[in-house]
């Protein structure tokens, strides 16, 4: 028989060290990838509060009195959810306030008017 010559494939060694530079950069990964989806979350809700808070201008401005509810607003593709729904405690959507100057108070849950998310 013949001896090979060139063998072929990886040291145990070498697949070790793949082994380890993957788990490095998943450890990275991961947390990195909760901060960034949890930005998003942050942004869109802030953004949806901006709407409603807009609509409720329009809305005072077109008809001379404030709303009465969230849903005499008018937006584009329907009412805006809020991103973080059932993961926030006591989970009730968007609360809104009007006041007689035809501005709105927006709260979603545990979210702040300025759109940063409260634990």
């Amino acid at each position: 028989m013949r001896k090979m010559l060139n063998k072929k494939g990886f040291s145990l060694v070498e697949l070790m060290i793949v082994v380890v530079i993957m788990g490095i950069l998943i450890a990275v990964a991961i947390p990195l990838y909760g901060t960034i989806t949890t930005n998003a979350k942050n942004k869109t809700c802030a953004s949806n509060i901006d709407a409603i808070q807009n609509s409720a201008v329009v809305y005072y401005t077109e008809h001379g009195a404030k709303a009465d509810s969230i849903d005499d607003l008018t937006f584009e593709g329907g009412v805006p959810e809020c991103p973080w729904g059932e993961e926030m405690d006591n989970y009730e959507g968007y609360q809104v306030s009007f006041a007689a100057d035809g501005t709105a108070t927006v709260i979603c849950g545990a979210q702040s008017v300025d759109g940063s998310h409260g634990a």
